[in-house]
């Protein structure tokens, strides 16, 4: 038996529809892989309804009011 691994873009409808049908064939098995990391935009989201982003007052030297 040999395990393919398929790496594609949930939002392409070409590419779900590709494995959809490989799928229905019903020659192969589908394995649950590793869990699915969450992308950078949805982490950056999660930090700003934590609470862990700052704002800034002022763009001049961003840097010295976050140090503050």
């Amino acid at each position: 038996m040999a395990t393919l691994t398929l790496n594609y873009d949930e939002r392409n409808i070409i590419a779900v529809k590709a494995v959809q049908y490989i799928q229905s064939l019903g020659v192969f098995n589908k394995e649950e892989g590793l869990p699915r990391t969450t992308s950078s935009f949805k982490k950056s989201i999660q930090e700003m309804e934590a609470g862990k982003t700052h704002r800034l007052q002022n763009t001049e030297n961003p840097l010295a009011e976050i140090l503050q």
